[in-house]
């Protein structure tokens, strides 16, 4: 029993009702069991009778009442429209509980707006030379003599012939040999920091050429969701937030508006890679899935057997996977294939 109205591409209005029987029924068992145990004077316990006790709980049971049987009427609704929800239905007006009529009641739902794929062939990236300076090896060598207790104490040959063996670097004989290697070390972490540059500043491309805009409810949503998760975190580890939060020299509202702009890019990332693995048809095999499986299960031998051959689990392990072949599929189209 409910209406819809598309009020936007991000929001759906659902207007529910509840029927006044059904309410009245589940309400009257709620009223029951809340006064059960209850204790009056001249009564035996739990032989109260309701009527001496509804009146000051009335308003606080009628809403629990609502509280149960809303959910599962919007649940259902929202089955039906196969509405596929990116933040928890929000309420926009309550019902009337002191009349006989039916209960009716609005909630906001929002969507996933639909977005076009923008011209990839758009996105350009500058690429940087990769300079590795002598200042920089000389930084590195002071680092590894600080890090590492030798025999030799002064850099030379001799000590470079003992830091390599310890840091088992291979034919490795004197100090220059040493440089060398260093200097290669550093410019591959140059050259692969860059990569992981050049892929962000293509993905932010391709979401502004999208277009992609993300509901503000489901950031917030999200956001609060990694609130949830580092308070989790904190009690697990036994230390309490605002302890935490002192000694980090950070303010509250800094890790909520960094918690807001982790959130925004996470989700626009992941509506970008939908988009695109939608529009190139890019799909997931079952050997892919297994093969995935198999990785999951080594690096995590102590997880409960069951969740593998969960269908829940399983269905969100193909969205990654399929995520994770969009996302390398998009890095070939707009950057060369070192990339």
């Amino acid at each position: 029993m409910y209406t819809r109205e598309d009020v936007n591409e991000n929001t759906i209005v659902l207007t529910m009702t509840i029927p006044r029987e059904a309410f009245d029924k589940s309400y009257k068992a709620i009223l029951k069991d809340q006064t059960k145990d209850s204790k009056v004077k001249g009564f035996r316990k739990g032989k109260v009778p309701s009527e001496l006790l509804e009146p000051s709980m009335k308003p606080m049971l009628q809403f629990k009442t609502f509280e149960k049987l809303a959910p599962m009427y919007i649940n259902t609704a929202i089955q039906k429209e196969k509405i596929e929800l990116i933040a928890p239905p929000k309420y926009s007006k309550l019902p009337k509980f002191d009349t006989k009529d039916d209960l009716e009641f609005k909630v906001e739902v929002t969507i996933m707006p639909e977005f076009k794929l923008g011209n990839m062939k758009k996105v350009k990236i500058e690429k940087k030379e990769v300079s590795i300076e002598k200042k920089d090896v000389d930084q590195a060598i002071q680092e590894i003599k600080t890090n590492n207790k030798t025999k030799v104490k002064k850099i030379g040959d001799s000590w470079a012939k003992e830091i390599a063996k310890k840091l088992k670097l291979k034919d490795i004989t004197n100090l220059e040999e040493l440089k060398k290697e260093i200097k290669n070390i550093l410019t591959k972490q140059k050259e692969q920091m860059l990569r992981h540059t050049y892929q962000e500043n293509a993905l932010k491309q391709a979401i502004n050429l999208s277009d992609i805009k993300i509901p503000q409810p489901a950031i917030e949503f999200e956001a609060k969701e990694r609130e949830k998760a580092f308070e989790q975190e904190m009690q697990q580890r036994g230390i309490k937030v605002n302890d935490f939060v002192k000694q980090s020299n950070l303010k509250m509202e800094q890790m909520r508006e960094a918690w807001l702009k982790d959130a925004k890019d996470a989700l626009e990332s992941d509506a970008f890679l939908t988009l695109y693995a939608n529009k190139k048809d890019i799909k997931v095999e079952k050997e892919e899935i297994d093969k995935k499986i198999e990785i999951i299960k080594k690096s995590r031998p102590n997880v409960d057997q069951s969740i593998f051959s969960n269908d829940q689990w399983l269905e969100y392990i193909k969205k990654v996977e399929r995520k994770e072949k969009a996302f390398k599929e998009f890095i070939k189209e707009t950057l060369d294939k070192e990339f």
